[in-house]
């Protein structure tokens, strides 16, 4: 007996997620979509559940950039049998198709391009003609119709039969039949084929589910979706510290089916997601051995050969494997655990989807609504997530690289709710005395825990003056020697005055933001200043009707250790000056390392000098040589070059003697400089 088959259509949407799944017979055949996670990072887990039937197969009509996700996270739950295996066709089904047929989908084109394709196939006709035989050609020919009707196209066919070539119309036949069994099985292949990929860019994943009897199942999958966006409305109040805060989400569904009484959750969070092509197939190299001839039989060939025989071959890889008998998440029909009682399909889902939400609760924000909903495809729909009370504080916020005179309207929210809030636009209102609300601006909240507070900023308050003077920084250095080794110590310190005005008829707390710089922290006076982690916050009251006037004060510390007999004497000299806490000893320590290097100095520039003339008298005797070679050592103008390079040596002679003295002069001077900075006491 055979039984019931059950075809379930999935469609999908422009967005790139599956949805409704859309029974293509009525009754019992449905798994209709019954719950949808909508998650902020773009993705989407959406749930078929329903009544199926041992031995049924559930088909799904996805699309083909959708296969690669449905391969990597398709589940299906089912208690009471087991799941068979889920198949589909090849990335490329009708090129697979027509690289084993003798034509190709351009021969379906029309009968006479099918006839000129299978030249040779043995057919039988019946009209005005009637033969059989084997396809010859089919041409075409322009005929000129009556009464100077115009003219047409028409084709002939030729056969080849036992009795010759026969032609007949081929518009003017009643009949044409392929005779031979294996061309109508081709052409019937053929069509078939293009029958089942009609949608181009559509697949059928097929799930055979095993057993016998009628049962609840689930299948749950994870796609792409549109993100889901977060709009909040704040209304303030005249007075007090609780403000409304409502919280909606805006949802779409561009799956290609409707979503009917569906349980929608929604979560926010970063997940880590991966695509992996598992849709393609990958073949893994093969080492190519050439053919081998008489001629290049061997030895050496023949033990190449046999080291490449008894290397193991290297290993298929597939995108798409070949299924398992019962997946991770199915139960086997033949082994099924002893629960205390009988769960029916929705309680075991439910009870997955309170584990998932206690596993992802310590990264991810979920929200389940209550009541069922339905949204048609290609609607947007806003559904509320939060709607209660939250602790506000009203302040104005100064940042000077956002407004440079004027602060921020702002409050300061504190989430004293249970659970965090995602981030999202936030659309604020006044609370009028007679119970309106007047639109006064627009903000961000940012992700906001559980007691956490955030400041949120929506308006200009030009109404309130502020100036700025930045003073920049003074840097003070202090020193400490010791054995040669000085520390020195720098602070660096950075002052900012500010002048606020507010009107005259409203106080104002100002809470002014500078950015937080490392290294710095705030100085001793400046009291009662937060930091985050990349701003200086510091609140000044300003009493309405007069000028305020306040000033933050940041510090920065920096040591260094320096080993001084490691110096030269003016890098020694650089290091001591300007120290604030220089004792006697130290000022007579610059002096001293003043006067040496002075004197290496001049020391210096007479080696240079002499250096200077060595090059010149160098000079000089090369040319003397060349001019003597010319003249000779016995004419009297070769004696007087002989005396001239006599004079010269005896000039370097001299030089090298001066230039050894200021050397070791030098050297000394450097070594009084490192014993100076030995001894020093600081």
């Amino acid at each position: 007996m055979n039984k019931p088959r059950m075809h379930v259509r999935r469609l999908l949407g422009s967005a790139a997620m599956l949805a409704g799944l859309l029974a293509g017979e009525a009754g019992a055949d449905e798994l209709p979509l019954s719950r949808v996670v909508l998650s902020s990072s773009g993705l989407a887990q959406f749930t078929h559940s329903g009544s199926i039937t041992g031995g049924s197969t559930v088909e799904l009509s996805v699309r083909l950039q959708q296969v690669d996700d449905i391969l990597k996270s398709l589940t299906v739950l089912d208690r009471q049998g087991a799941v068979g295996a889920v198949t589909l066709p090849g990335k490329a089904p009708l090129d697979e198709l027509f690289q084993d047929l003798p034509f190709g989908p351009d021969a379906l084109a029309s009968p006479t391009a099918l006839l000129n394709a299978l030249v040779g196939s043995e057919v039988e006709i019946a009209g005005p003609v009637i033969a059989k035989g084997r396809v010859f050609r089919v041409e075409t020919e322009e005929v000129t119709l009556p009464n100077n009707g115009g003219q047409t196209s028409r084709h002939r066919l030729t056969l080849m039969t036992e009795k010759g070539l026969v032609q007949a119309v081929l518009e003017e036949l009643t009949a044409l039949r392929f005779t031979d069994a294996q061309a109508n099985a081709q052409i019937e292949r053929a069509l078939a084929g293009l029958r089942e990929n009609r949608a181009k860019d559509r697949r059928t994943v097929s799930i055979g589910f095993l057993g016998e009897g009628t049962r609840r199942v689930a299948i749950s999958y994870v796609v792409p979706a549109p993100v889901w966006k977060t709009a909040y409305r704040l209304v303030l109040p005249k007075e007090g510290e609780k403000a409304r805060l409502q919280g909606w989400a805006v949802v779409e569904n561009l799956t290609g089916g409707d979503w009917k009484n569906v349980d929608l959750l929604l979560v926010s969070g970063n997940p880590v997601t991966l695509h992996q092509p598992l849709y393609t197939a990958f073949f893994a190299e093969r080492t190519e051995v050439p053919v081998s001839t008489a001629a290049r039989v061997t030895p050496h060939t023949d033990d190449a050969q046999a080291r490449l025989a008894a290397r193991p071959p290297p290993p298929m890889v597939f995108s798409a494997p070949k299924p398992a008998p019962a997946p991770a998440f199915a139960l086997p029909g033949g082994v099924r655990p002893a629960p205390a009682r009988e769960a029916s399909a929705p309680e075991v889902l439910a009870a997955a989807a309170q584990a998932a939400e206690a596993e992802e609760a310590s990264t991810q924000l979920l929200y389940r609504f209550p009541a069922r909903i339905s949204l048609g495809t290609g609607h947007t729909m806003m559904v509320p997530f939060v709607d209660r009370e939250i602790a506000v504080t009203r302040t104005w916020l100064y940042q000077p690289d956002t407004a440079a005179r004027h602060p921020l309207a702002a409050v300061q929210v504190r989430n004293d709710g249970e659970t965090s809030l995602p981030a999202g636009i936030v659309t604020a209102y006044d609370a009028a005395a007679d119970g309106s609300m007047n639109f006064v601006g627009d903000a961000q909240l940012p992700l906001l825990l559980r007691g956490m507070p955030k400041f949120v900023t929506f308006a200009l308050d030009s109404k309130t003056d502020i100036r700025r003077d930045d003073k920049g920084v003074v840097r003070s250095t202090l020193g400490k020697a010791v054995n040669g080794v000085l520390t020195l110590t720098t602070r660096s310190r950075r002052s900012i005055a500010y002048e606020i005005t507010p009107p005259t008829e409203e106080d104002r707390e100002i809470t002014i933001e500078e950015p937080r710089l490392a290294g710095w922290s705030p100085a001793a006076e400046s009291k009662g200043v937060d930091a985050t982690p990349t701003r200086w916050r510091y609140k000044i009251p300003a009493p309405k009707g007069q000028t305020t006037k306040a000033a933050l004060a940041i510090e920065c510390v920096d040591a260094e250790t320096i080993t001084l007999t490691e110096l030269g004497p003016e890098d020694i000299l650089a290091r001591l000056r300007g120290l604030q806490n220089e004792n006697a000893a130290v000022r007579d320590a610059v002096a001293r390392l003043g006067a040496l290097v002075a004197e290496m100095t001049k020391a210096k520039s007479e080696r240079l000098q002499l250096d200077a003339e060595r090059k010149k008298i160098a000079d000089d005797q090369e040319r003397i040589r060349r001019n003597l070679q010319s003249a000779g050592q016995g004419s009297d103008l070769g004696r007087r070059y002989l005396d001239m390079l006599k004079t010269q040596e005896d000039r370097l002679a001299e030089i090298n003697r001066a230039d050894k003295a200021f050397e070791t002069e030098i050297a000394a001077k450097r070594q009084a400089a490192e014993e100076l900075a030995r001894q020093l006491k600081l």
